[in-house]
């Protein structure tokens, strides 16, 4: 195509030019039938072809080739820069434009159209030549400001059917494959909403008439393209039938031409760090002009050789865990440095927690305790009762104990990880006291029918053994034998009312029917005695039944509180006084709802009762001082434990 040319005498014009460029892209193969391709004929703007890039692209591969216009044909692209005689109108080539397509993506079939496969990717427009600008065509006549890219044509090469294209201006397809090729809406003009829809760049003045066959989509690019700098980043695409493997697009570039000083690229510096993980290192960062740079420890970067104008700063290769923040945009000034800080989201690396198991029984040791963080890691307890847990994740989180000794309760323990930290958290743990080696004194509580309770208490002499008293058998347990006790056993009368003594569990118990008195609210006495050599085990001694006093609502804690007046063993026909060796363990016990009324049990209730073989008619506990039938003595009241 020839340089057209106007000439205006005494006046020296700057040149408007169009750029041609041809892109190719390779569809996604299917077997889909798609709709038929677009076939050569009355194609728009045909004399500007041979002045067109061709960007050759297979989908297959996902490569892009974009190649310049034939510079040995007789219509060659060409730029002139003459004076007063200079063209208004040049069609400019390879030797002053560079068409850079990048970031190729194909979507699946059917994700944006019936039947399609959207095909997108990014185009940098480079200017090569030095002291001349890329600005605003001033014909054909923009639809915006800037520098226009619109798609002149694009066609079908090939096919899985063996489709082929010549020259680009035909293509033949082997039946039944079909496949056509139509720009996407990915040519967005401005940006704003509606841009980039079919616009008049030649001769038609309607562009919704059926026989309009020169209006296009296109895309504005920067104000100014500055001398041998790149323009921004600007996406296009093309929907493409499922059947086709590779199409080519011709795209044209419009843009006037101006003067323009030397420019001098600028620099961008920034830091991109973390609020939880601080400096964020071998990030990459990128510039909408095609340069890049990498983090270091620091979280620092530097961009050199930034063309100056608009431009778009972006980050990629971010650490597991982060999500990339929206990309900024900064204005480099020729030879300036500007500043672009990026705050990243990112959740935390693990960490460790560092403790001990601590019992508030001092000095106890608490070996194989389970600790678990909630956001991650289990240890387990050493001998000196330490842990230490790893890959716990980062945030605010609790440890809890399990696997306790019987009887122990871990309080939740609290902490906060930073990132990759290193901490130390206590769990602190309720134990029950160490008993002291002794003869267990007991309780165990039932709940009755008609709001009733009873205790069972009970001396296990399992627990201890004095040297100085000899063992007897009791069924098949061998122990220090017990022949008598005399206790008082102390109750909140607020919350309990005392009934009854009822017969105590057999055997093994003192005996059956132990002197009971519970005539004065909040304590009961009582005396159990056994002749002979007395009976060992887990002894009985007395079975007390409650009710629950006027309010008194399930989920009240009762308990006893007993006082050892007399606490008798027996060894060769001497009794021993084993109150010094007697521990008391009784509890507490919380009421629950009261079960129905039942019939009273077959036993023989008794209050302040003597025992059946007791010599004495008197129901009353004996004197101090006084010998028991059974062989007790009766404690004076002042020595008890």
């Amino acid at each position: 195509m020839a340089v057209l040319a106007r000439r205006t005498r005494g006046v020296r014009r700057l040149t408007s030019a169009l750029v041609a460029m041809s892109s190719v892209f390779v569809a996604a193969c299917a077997s889909e039938r798609g709709v038929a391709p677009v076939v050569p004929g009355n194609t728009p703007a045909a004399q500007f072809r041979p002045q067109a890039f061709t960007a050759d692209v297979d989908v297959r591969t996902g490569t892009i080739r974009i190649t310049a216009p034939a510079a040995n044909t007789a219509n060659r692209p060409t730029l002139s820069l003459d004076g007063g005689d200079a063209p208004s109108l040049s069609l400019l080539g390879g030797e002053a434009v560079r068409l850079i397509p990048s970031n190729y993506q194909a979507s699946a079939v059917g994700a944006f159209a019936p039947g399609k496969i959207r095909v997108t990717f990014d185009v940098l427009i480079e200017n090569k030549l030095p002291g001349v600008k890329f600005v605003t065509p001033t014909w054909p006549v923009a639809p915006a400001p800037g520098v226009i890219l619109f798609p002149l044509d694009y066609v079908v090469t090939t096919t899985p059917g063996g489709v082929t294209g010549g020259d680009g201006n035909e293509v033949i397809v082997e039946q039944p494959r079909f496949g056509a090729v139509d720009p996407s809406i990915d040519w967005n003009g401005t940006g704003a909403a509606g841009s980039g829809a079919p616009y008049n760049f030649f001769n038609d003045t309607d562009c919704s008439a059926a026989a309009s066959n020169d209006c296009f989509r296109w895309e504005a690019y920067d104000a100014e393209i500055l001398p041998q700098t790149t323009s921004s980043v600007r996406r296009i695409g093309f929907d493409i039938d499922a059947t086709v493997g590779q199409f080519r697009a011709r795209m044209i570039v419009a843009a006037d031409l101006a003067a323009a000083a030397a420019v001098s690229p600028g620099t961008v510096n920034g830091t991109v760090t973390s609020a939880v993980r601080g400096p964020l290192s071998g990030v990459t960062v990128t510039s909408s002009s095609g340069q890049t740079a990498t983090t270091d420890a620091t979280g620092a970067y530097s961009l050199t050789g930034v063309n100056p104008g608009s431009r778009t700063i972006s980050l990629s290769n971010l650490p597991a865990g982060c999500t990339a923040p929206a990309p900024q945009t900064v204005s480099v000034t020729s030879g300036g440095t500007v500043t672009s800080n990026f705050s990243v989201t990112c959740t935390g690396l693990p960490g460790t927690i560092n403790g001990r198991a601590i019992s508030d029984n001092a000095g106890e040791q608490l070996p194989n305790v389970t600790v678990t963080a909630s956001t991650g890691g289990t240890a387990t307890t050493n001998a000196t009762s330490n842990f230490t847990l790893t890959g716990v994740g980062a945030g605010t989180g609790t440890l809890t104990a399990s696997n306790l000794p019987a009887g122990c309760v871990a309080s939740p323990a609290p902490y906060t990880m930073p990132s990759a930290g290193t901490i130390t958290v206590n769990v602190n743990v309720d134990c029950p006291a160490p008993v002291t080696p002794g003869y267990q004194y007991n309780t165990t509580w039932t709940n009755l029918p008609g709001g009733e309770v009873q205790v069972d208490i009970r001396i296990d002499m399992r627990t201890f053994n004095r040297p100085d008293i000899i063992d007897i058998t009791t069924g098949t347990v061998t122990g220090d034998p017990i022949v008598g006790a005399q206790i008082s056993v102390a109750y909140d009368a607020s919350r309990l009312v005392f009934v009854r003594g009822d017969d105590p569990p057999p055997v093994p118990r003192i005996t059956a029917a132990p002197v009971i008195n519970g005539s004065t609210p909040g304590i009961v006495r009582v005396l159990s005695g056994v002749a002979g050599a007395g009976v060992t085990g887990n002894v009985a001694v007395v079975r007390l039944v409650f009710t629950r006093a006027a309010g008194v609502t399930p989920g009240t804690t009762v308990g006893t509180t007993t006082t050892f007046e007399v606490i008798s063993s027996r060894s060769g026909g001497s009794t021993v006084d084993i109150r010094p060796n007697v521990v008391n363990v009784e509890g507490t016990y919380v009421l629950p709802a009261p079960l129905p009324q039942s019939p009273p049990p077959a036993s023989t209730r008794r209050e302040a009762r003597c025992h059946r073989a007791s010599r004495h008619p008197s129901c009353a506990i004996h004197s101090p001082g006084a010998h028991h039938p059974c062989g007790i003595l009766v404690a004076s009241r002042g020595s008890s434990r």
